[in-house]
């Protein structure tokens, strides 16, 4: 790699085309233009291209064949990312959808084993109203209760499903993970629950060859890993270390790598495909051969087999990434041409950007992309700072800094999507990274070996205790004082002006110019202090919630950094987790109470007495029983909570109570609500419904 400060811009075209790329993909969440607008735009640019091509322009308006050049480039981002929206292709099942659908669709995920079978399956066919079946295309999620034939459910089977097809509901709480902008990315926009009844196997298979053929193999080592780690978690690591099987991790294991930072390590990315490089790069070594052939079959070789490997780890968006990048990587050492680190990574990211534009959405992808930058770029300045002298410190310094250099770059989109920072990731790092190697290397050795019982046995055995040795340091690093860093909840805009702070710091580094260190400074105190000024107004807040759990009623009652969390008899604890744990942790909640809903609970700001809450100077009147509008008494309150399917009438309430507002929590049935809300229509009365709308907050 040549040093930086000689790097001409024209070595990183891609560099330059990714960005426009990327803008005109992210528009394309945003606004909804008429596509003949966008491809009228594009076909200007591209005209405007030629015209700038075939007559000479003034040097001094060079900057215009750019200009058009990225116009024409954000056009195809936001038509590739349209096109890939499967909502806007004219035969989408979504525009065919009646009470109760019979389709027919092809599995195209493994499915995962539970209570019910969760599987993705791309719609074939759908039955409109005469019952005739029309062609039909989308990605519908299932969960299939399971019958007599789902053991031989697998990759490619068609199934005829019939069942109530509905559209992915949003977070219902505040703060909650959005699952449904996380399938939206993944093309998936509904869902369905079927009964074992209603779903059968077509005993056809219409799976693509190779992705079959993959399937299978992978199964098979999968199986054969079975036989080398009996136990549990050494299985689940080495599974998903070997082979990105990641199904059996437990929670505790999840826990375990990602509160020390080396969840990554069970993720196949950057790392095992750099290794299956190294490893089939050094076994061609052997063959000393000058010809021609063999000039052309070896990058060949190269590419195939990482290609096999990421085909055969199930292709995750981290190891399409990294494949795609060694590949070009081959070619250009093949054609023994220079290549750009920084244009090789623009280079795939454009290419499987253009294959799937939704991958810009991708957690994985962001993160492994933004991790090799921080390491290419501060990896080499963080190891120049100390130069040890002996071999075996200057290794582990090394691997240290590589580690600095990822975590760097990837902090921001840490905490704004996980929420916490290990402490002692550098030691995690030290452990993982080494020992991934060997496990890569144990774990191909012993599925190549295995049909010769010592060799296969012994290598086995190596794995096995390689793994449980790693395991053992992980979950000791994680049981060490002070090693997380957790509940911290920061916005978009807070990640930008981070990664502003260290876009500039690196400018610093690269021209050693004051301005740049001051400019990195101050917009580090900006961010610190739009951080402080959030957490002083978290301070005196007031705030009520309640919560959506289903069947459930529980409600916070937040001031001053304390929480009291009141709830029905009977909730769990993992209920409430749940549902309330985000929002407690976003709010930054130092203590929290707990109280029933009709019991005698009493704090500096909350009384609690029976069917009657006092917090602050709100009062709310708890209706979980007609009784209670059996009187003559009227009471002034603020808002009215109806739980648990009263007898009522809306009208009562309001003569009762005067409430501004009346909130129907989960625990009442949708018939008893939909009742109810006509009444508040009638009379004027405003309702929230929380099985309907999630969660109700009022802030104060």
């Amino acid at each position: 790699m040549r040093p930086e400060s000689t790097i001409n811009p024209r070595e990183i075209p891609f560099v330059r085309l990714l960005l426009p790329l990327v803008a005109g993909i992210i528009l394309s969440f945003w606004i909804n233009f008429p596509s003949y607008y966008i491809v009228g735009f594009g076909l200007l640019c591209f005209a405007s291209m030629f015209l700038l091509v075939f007559r000479k322009v003034d040097f001094a308006y060079r900057w215009l064949f750019g200009v058009v050049v990225i116009g024409w480039v954000m056009s195809l981002g936001y038509l590739l990312a349209v096109q890939h929206n499967d909502l806007n292709q004219p035969n989408h099942f979504s525009n065919f959808l009646e009470n109760k659908n019979t389709l027919i669709a092809k599995v195209t995920a493994s499915p995962k084993v539970g209570k019910r079978l969760k599987t993705q399956v791309r719609v074939l066919a759908l039955s409109d109203s005469t019952g005739q079946m029309k062609t039909a295309s989308g990605n519908l999620l299932t969960y299939l209760e399971p019958n007599s034939t789902d053991t031989e459910l697998a990759y490619g089977d068609v199934l005829i499903l019939k069942g109530w097809i509905q559209e992915v509901p949003p977070p219902m709480n505040p703060h909650q993970f959005d699952y449904q902008r996380y399938l939206r990315y993944q093309n998936i926009h509904y869902q369905s629950f079927i009964k074992k009844e209603d779903w059968q196997h077509t005993q056809v298979n219409q799976g693509n060859l190779v992705l079959k053929f993959a399937q299978k193999i992978r199964f098979a080592c999968i199986n054969q890993l079975r036989e080398h780690l009996p136990t549990e978690r050494e299985f689940s690591v080495g599974a998903a270390l070997i082979l990105g099987y990641k199904d059996e991790i437990s929670e505790d294991v999840r826990d375990a790598y990602s509160q020390t930072g080396a969840m990554h390590v069970l993720a196949v990315s950057g790392l095992h495909v750099g290794l299956i490089y190294l490893f089939l790069n050094f076994f061609l070594g052997f063959v000393k051969s000058a010809s021609r052939i063999f000039r052309i079959a070896k990058p060949v070789i190269l590419v195939s087999g990482i290609w096999a490997f990421a085909l055969l780890t199930g292709m995750s968006p981290s190891v399409m990434r990294a494949a795609t990048m060694f590949s070009f990587l081959v070619v250009g050492l093949s054609m023994k041409r220079y290549t750009n680190v920084y244009n090789t990574l623009a280079c795939s990211a454009f290419f499987l950007l253009c294959f799937n534009p939704y991958l810009i959405a991708n957690v994985g992808f962001q993160l492994s992309y933004v991790a090799v930058l921080g390491i290419v770029y501060f990896q080499p300045r963080i190891y120049q700072l100390w130069i040890p002298r002996s071999a075996v410190v200057d290794n582990l310094w090394a691997l240290t800094a590589v580690s600095i250099a990822a975590q760097m770059a990837t902090l921001p989109l840490s905490l704004y999507y996980f929420h916490q920072f290990p402490i002692f990731f550098w030691l995690a790092s030290l452990i993982v990274i080494p020992a991934a190697t060997f496990i890569l290397a144990f774990g191909i050795l012993s599925l190549i070996f295995s049909w010769l019982p010592f060799v296969g046995w012994f290598v086995g055995k190596l794995l096995f205790g390689l793994i449980w040795l790693v395991n053992f340091l992980i979950f000791g690093i994680q049981n060490l004082p002070l090693s997380l860093i957790e509940d911290v909840w920061i916005a978009s805009i807070v990640v930008a002006g981070l990664y502003a702070v260290l876009l500039t710091f690196a400018w610093f580094l690269k021209i050693k110019k004051a301005r740049w260190l001051i400019a990195t400074l101050s917009l580090l105190l900006l961010v610190i202090g739009g951080r402080a000024y959030q957490l002083i107004q978290q301070q005196s807040q007031h705030e009520i919630t309640i919560y959506h759990s289903y069947k459930n009623s529980i409600a916070d009652f937040i001031s001053d950094k304390k929480t009291t969390t009141v709830t029905g008899i009977g909730v769990q604890a993992r209920q409430v987790n749940f549902a309330a744990s985000n929002h407690q942790s976003a709010s930054v909640i130092h203590t929290n109470d707990k109280a029933y809903f009709r019991g005698n609970h009493e704090t500096n700001n909350l009384f609690l007495q029976q069917n009657f809450i006092q917090f602050q100077d709100k009062k709310m009147v708890i209706i979980d029983d007609e009784k209670l509008l059996n009187h003559s008494l009227s009471i002034k309150t603020d808002y009215a909570l109806v739980q648990n399917n009263p007898y009522i009438q809306i009208s009562k309430i309001k003569d009762t109570f005067q409430p501004k507002i009346i909130i129907f929590d989960a625990s009442n049935s949708r018939k008893a609500i939909n009742v109810w809300k006509r009444q508040c229509e009638e009379i004027d009365l405003a309702y929230h419904d929380v099985n309907e709308k999630g969660a109700w907050t009022v802030e104060f």
